[in-house]
């Protein structure tokens, strides 16, 4: 099974890049799903949201 985590790049009001990792997603989810989920996480704080990678993992051997 492959690791997800997803990666949300937002910006302070200084104008500070800030990059949000979180891990343990559900491999399941949608693309669509996890972009509502950054964008809404986002939105609890003062900062701007710029974007999300989703990242995935997986054994090749």
């Amino acid at each position: 099974m492959a690791k997800v985590s997803i990666e949300i790049d937002t910006r302070t009001a200084n104008d500070k890049k800030n990059t949000i990792n979180i891990s343990y997603i559900n491999p399941t989810a949608t693309n669509d799903k996890l972009l509502q989920f950054a964008q809404m996480l986002v939105a609890l704080t003062t900062d701007s949201y710029i974007g999300v990678m989703k990242i995935t993992k997986e054994s090749v051997i």
